[in-house]
């Protein structure tokens, strides 16, 4: 009887594990879009649950099996996965907020293509600093991080132990304030360059009146837009680059906030 109480017990520590581990892992770019297979990412989750749940070591409390704890205890995995999966995907948002506005800046707001993992309407920009920016992402072993995140968080907060709280709050809010400055600084110069063109184009419809600035001012700014995007690509890796380190100081921070209320 004692065995098959711990039996019983060591499968709901693995389905406590799964659960937030498949949600944090719904949140990693491309291997959590919608065109990756769902057993993929089910069957990626499974094996990270199972090699997580001997290293991880909790004890669940007697009453653990009531339908109300069990509840609770599944919302708790839930709410942890969401906050630290949400907080990884905003700098994948970063990226897709410059591309938007690069694209609208030089004019491509028109020309969309369906991005196959947000499944929505994407600026030609955005899809190609997305692509770019997920090589980038698992290139400096931004993959690791969700894990090393993911192994911390049994940790600092164990089932039953996550708490919402107004610094949680706060944290999630400055996040997303940075998510915005991210994406601003990523479009700088493609910015820059097409508010310098629009100038001159405006200065040259007042001088030369006969000239169709329309007509004229679109394919200048697409080959600028193109020529500074192609120049400030190292400049882009940059930003994100350290976008994709500071991170971990931010998951640590809200695991904190997370376990401690």
């Amino acid at each position: 009887m004692l065995q098959w109480d711990f039996a019983i017990q060591q499968i709901w520590q693995f389905l406590v594990v799964l659960v937030r581990t498949a949600v944090i892992l719904s949140a990693l770019p491309l291997l959590g879009g919608v065109s990756v297979p769902t057993r993929i990412k089910l069957g990626m989750a499974v094996i990270i649950a199972v090699l997580l749940t001997p290293v991880v070591t909790f004890t669940l409390p007697p009453n653990w099996l009531e339908p109300g704890n069990l509840v609770l205890v599944l919302g708790a995995e839930l709410l942890v996965g969401l906050v630290l999966g949400l907080a990884m995907r905003l700098i994948m948002t970063a990226v897709e907020l410059a591309g938007s506005v690069m694209g609208f800046q030089v004019g491509f707001a028109m020309a969309g293509v369906l991005d196959p993992v947000t499944q929505v309407e994407t600026p030609v920009f955005g899809q190609l600093l997305t692509i770019l920016a997920t090589l980038l992402y698992f290139q400096v072993d931004g993959h690791h991080l969700v894990l090393l995140a993911l192994g911390s968080s049994f940790q600092l907060i164990p089932p039953f132990g996550a708490h919402l709280g107004a610094p949680l709050l706060t944290d999630v809010t400055g996040l997303i304030q940075r998510t915005y400055d991210t994406g601003l600084k990523l479009a700088f110069p493609v910015m820059a360059a097409t508010f310098l063109i629009h100038i001159t184009m405006g200065l040259l419809g007042r001088l030369v009146p006969q000239m169709n600035i329309m007509l004229t001012s679109f394919p200048i700014t697409i080959a600028m837009g193109l020529l500074v995007l192609g120049l400030g690509l190292p400049f882009i890796a940059l930003v994100f680059q350290d976008s994709i380190v500071g991170m971990e100081s931010i998951l640590w921070e809200l695991l904190q906030e997370l376990g401690h209320g």
